[in-house]
């Protein structure tokens, strides 16, 4: 961006907020254009002045020529009262000055400012545009869709490198579908940008290359319009709207387009989600699984990745592309080096996954599991077959006043309760609730407590209840061991190592706040070795547990000594 544009813009921040000065900046740089393209007459606008600014826009909706710029014109007028401010002539006279060029870079002040703007989330950074556009090099591109197409950042990148496609957008926030037409109209592109809920319109299969950058975990209350060619069917899609937004982009391509859509890596691998993306691998949609560094989009740090969906796929591509960023504060995507790996096939990077292993893997999409070191578990057995798993008690504080240790009837186990091997009930919160509430979730003796829900894998022992009743929380699971193949604590110790610690890194699901499923514990391996082998385990680990309390004891007995050494030796 040129030193100018960016003056300009500097220079009226401090007259009005950041979001009405790049707004109207926009839009005055867009009238300027078009005037010098003929497309209207000769015009002075004035932007500090409501009706005086309303009459001089229905003058150029007269004089135009133009059956797309005339449109734009007249969503402008529609919604004059977003462009009007005090002081904005002042940038309107310095635009004047700018060349064309310099008029077309402001419509990337979004980029400049980037999360500092409320809108970021509807923005699509320019080096995932462009990814994309070197992703589908050498593929038919007559006719592009962009779903969820926010300030149409995507479709410019596709206007300039495919300057005689069809572009069509769908976006339902009307400042973006002005400010896109207005930018998309600049660039003389062929193109047809609708203000709707993309769940309310059906879609059509016409498309040689969609794109989708939609809001993510989003969640939706109504029906989903069905499209033309159902092939992916919306019937297993409850609330969480991701896997939504990926079938409208999917029912969108022909029978050789593709469809690239960013997702959140969490809606590629919970358990809510399996049935939704169990259709994609089925029916062969997904072609490759990219993914992408965290830290890479303005409105959030969470993993992500691009998905590439076309038609009949008996594997996948699955790409590791996490460490392709540039360092400092504002990461963002190497692109050329994610290509040149994926071009390569590069053994370290790049991993072809038959759908049949995908299948074996509950349908996981997230690339990164495939390139784990597979753990063998000696004598394995499926920890359904030994014991059984339930969630804690779900309950609110509405429902339920936490109270103090020993006020309420039960204690209560939560996360920020699981700090040691062995569990300390002497300290925990209490609440009173009727018994036939509680008494399936009563912890026993032996009993494993593992996190379901957090940002970091806890787990402890149940090794005595100290005669209180004790509940776990809802974000917790709890391990109870139900067959004599299989010693508890043992199992426990299991968890515990390095190679238990690895099978459930490897089933935890979502991206920043992990969750370890019922059905992912249930069918983890474990290792039922013989039980003489489980006893020998479970007296050393018992052996130096206790030799380390001791030294704990001691350490604090030497700090409480240290404290105290001048007190002892001045004061005694």
């Amino acid at each position: 961006m040129s030193n100018k544009v960016e003056n300009i813009f500097y220079a009226n921040c401090g007259k009005n907020d950041i979001e009405s000065v790049y707004r109207f900046m926009k839009l005055q740089s867009y009238l300027i254009y078009i005037q010098r393209q003929r497309k209207i007459r000769d015009i002075q606008f004035d932007f500090e002045d409501y009706n005086v600014f309303r009459e001089r826009i229905k003058e150029a909706i007269e004089s135009c020529q133009s059956s797309s710029t005339k449109e734009v014109l007249e969503s402008i007028s529609m919604n004059i009262v977003d462009y009007i401010r005090d002081g904005a002539n002042d940038s309107y006279k310095q635009l004047l000055g700018c060349d064309d060029k310099e008029l077309l870079e402001v419509f990337k002040l979004d980029s400049l400012m980037g999360p500092n703007l409320l809108c970021s989330q509807t923005m699509t950074e320019d080096y995932i545009s462009e990814l994309v556009i070197k992703l589908h090099e050498g593929r038919s591109s007559k006719k592009i869709a962009d779903l969820c197409s926010g300030k149409g950042q995507f479709l410019a990148m596709a206007a300039n490198s495919y300057r005689d496609s069809e572009l069509f957008g769908v976006e339902m926030i009307l400042p973006n579908v002005i400010e896109s037409r207005m930018l998309l109209d600049m660039m003389s592109a062929k193109f047809s940008v609708l203000n709707e809920d993309l769940f309310s319109i059906s879609c059509a299969p016409d498309y040689d290359l969609v794109f989708s950058d939609f809001p993510w975990r989003i969640v939706t209350h109504k029906d989903i319009c069905e499209d033309k060619a159902n092939t992916f069917s919306f019937e297993n899609i409850k609330k969480n709207a991701d896997w939504a937004f990926a079938g409208k982009a999917i029912n969108s391509i022909n029978e050789n387009g593709r469809a690239y859509v960013l997702m959140p890596t969490g809606a590629l691998n919970s358990t809510l989600d399996e049935k939704i993306r169990k259709q994609a691998i089925d029916k062969g949609l997904l072609e490759m699984s990219i993914s992408l560094p965290a830290g890479t989009r303005f409105f959030t740090n969470i993993d992500y990745s691009l998905l590439v969906f076309s038609k009949g796929n008996e594997s996948v591509k699955m790409v590791d592309a996490t460490g392709f960023h540039t360092k400092g504060k504002k990461k963002k995507l190497k692109v050329d080096d994610i290509i040149q790996a994926i071009n390569n096939n590069s053994s370290e990077y790049v991993k072809i996954i038959d759908n049949s292993t995908i299948i074996e893997n509950s349908y996981k999409l997230n690339s990164q599991p495939y390139f784990m070191e597979k753990i063998i578990v000696p004598h394995a057995k499926q920890l359904q077959t030994v014991a059984e798993t339930f969630r804690g008690i779900q309950y609110s504080s509405k429902q339920y006043t936490d109270l103090g240790p020993g006020e309420g009837k039960y204690s209560v186990v939560k996360i920020s309760d699981i700090n040691d091997d062995f569990l300390d009930c002497s300290g925990l919160s209490t609440v009173d609730m009727p018994e036939d509430k509680v008494q399936k979730y009563l912890l026993k003796v032996n009993d494993i407590l593992i996190v379901s829900k957090g940002y970091v894998l806890k787990a402890t022992y149940v090794k005595d209840l100290g005669g209180k009743q004790v509940i776990p929380t809802g974000n917790l699971n709890v391990i109870r061991v139900n067959n004599s193949d299989v010693l508890p604590l043992y199992l426990y110790i299991f968890l515990m190592s390095s190679k238990g610690q690895a099978l459930l890194e490897q089933n935890l699901a979502g991206a920043l706040l992990k969750s370890l499923s019922k059905k992912a514990l249930d069918e983890m391996d474990i290792p039922a070795i013989y039980l003489d082998t489980q006893e020998v385990i479970e007296n050393r680990y018992l052996i130096l547990q206790d030799k380390m309390e001791k030294l704990k004891k001691d350490l604090k007995d030497l700090e409480e000594k240290q404290s105290s050494i001048f007190e002892s030796e001045v004061e005694s």
